[in-house]
């Protein structure tokens, strides 16, 4: 999944169809993402945050923020997630967005206030027609179809309505775009 993702930002870097890209994934996995970033596409990443914002915030130069200021960002999504953060983070965030672990992302019935907020933060980011949107998850489907369909709808939002174990052939057709499924035979093979 990392390596695809990555692929895909490096190569539309390189075309010049983007400038700036963001990993938005859990705080544990901000500083493996820097790491993965840099030996995998020769990238500099700056990780975002609470522990850090202060000091990137100190070490830029003029009044942008810090997710206009550098172009390379692995932004823990607890972070900006909340009221207090997420709306400096939605105006400025790039136009290149990896959304790792998607699955804590998803709507449902019951769910955490964090899980709430994630789940509005990455519709928010979605929302936004122009912005490239990947969203990377090993666990798409937990048994829950309304989760899954609120994991569908922050691609397009009609998708959210479509009852999957029904799906017409057009619909089927129009949801397999938005697909790429690896599993460990498929690479072992191929």
């Amino acid at each position: 999944k990392t390596i695809e993702a990555l692929l895909v930002a490096r190569e539309l870097l390189d075309r010049g169809e983007i400038k700036r890209v963001c990993i938005l994934c859990p705080p544990y996995l901000c500083d493996q993402w820097q790491k993965e970033l840099q030996q995998k596409a020769n990238l500099e990443a700056v990780v975002i945050r609470s522990g850090t914002v202060g000091q990137l915030d100190r070490r830029k130069t003029g009044t942008e923020s810090v997710y206009r200021h550098y172009p390379i960002q692995v932004v823990s999504i607890d972070f900006v997630k909340s009221d207090r953060n997420r709306h400096l983070f939605l105006m400025d965030c790039p136009e290149f967005v990896i959304v790792d672990e998607a699955h804590g992302a998803t709507q449902t019935a019951g769910a955490t206030v964090g899980r709430q907020q994630r789940h509005c933060l990455v519709q928010d980011l979605a929302a936004k027609q122009d912005r490239h949107l990947i969203l990377l998850t090993a666990t798409p489907h937990s048994g829950l179809e309304s989760t899954f369909r609120s994991m569908l709808a922050l691609l397009q939002p009609e998708f959210g309505g479509w009852d999957t174990s029904a799906l017409t052939e057009p619909q089927r057709a129009t949801l397999v775009r938005h697909f790429v499924q690896r599993t460990r035979a498929d690479i072992e093979r191929d």
